[in-house]
């Protein structure tokens, strides 16, 4: 794991401790993720490289932004006080992250090329050094079969992993580990393009 990746995950997982209690009153909150169909605003979509004129770009539910990436094929929504920075990691490498320090909320995706159709325990020791790897479930992704699990890092305690290979990428998804359900919402407006 590169000393960038490690940085961007302490400065998240600092941010991310500094309050859970929003966290857990914005999802579950009535209005949340997953309640498209009741919302009728739109936000304007996050676009990293220019997108295809024959793009559709999704109804986003208010409070909501939609972050699409046309180099690695995929778009999310995320809650609008989250705020998102790309960091080039050299070798077809990026990590995006979302975070919002005053409300303590925070994930990062970490996208690297991947060959294989799936992760080798070599590749997971790679990029966890602590090994630790709980309560494996495996999980679908728009379509893309992945694997999600709890972890440890050492700037940020327990984290929460999702981690999934489609189209040569292996993406890797983290949060804190008490964030999980509150990722688990946002995992589920994930579209590849």
């Amino acid at each position: 794991m590169s000393s960038s990746r490690n940085l961007i995950i302490a400065v998240v997982g600092v941010s991310i401790l500094a309050t859970l209690v929003s966290a857990f009153y914005f999802f579950y909150k009535k209005d949340g993720p997953g309640v498209a169909a009741s919302s009728t605003a739109s936000s304007t979509p996050v676009v990293v490289a220019s997108a295809p004129e024959t793009a559709v770009a999704r109804e986003v539910p208010e409070g909501f932004r939609e972050y699409r990436n046309t180099t690695y094929h995929f778009s999310l929504l995320y809650p609008e006080v989250l705020k998102v920075d790309e960091q080039q990691e050299g070798k077809n490498a990026i990590t995006v992250t979302f975070q919002n320090t005053e409300r303590g909320e925070g994930f990062q995706i970490f996208i690297v090329a991947h060959n294989e159709p799936q992760v080798s325990e070599a590749r997971f020791k790679q990029d966890i050094p602590s090994g630790v790897r709980t309560d494996l479930a495996n999980v679908t992704i728009d379509g893309a079969t992945g694997a999600a699990f709890y972890s440890k890092d050492a700037a940020l305690g327990d984290t929460r992993e999702v981690w999934f290979v489609l189209n040569g990428y292996l993406y890797e998804v983290t949060t804190l580990k008490q964030l999980d359900t509150w990722l688990g919402s946002i995992m589920q407006t994930w579209q590849f393009t």
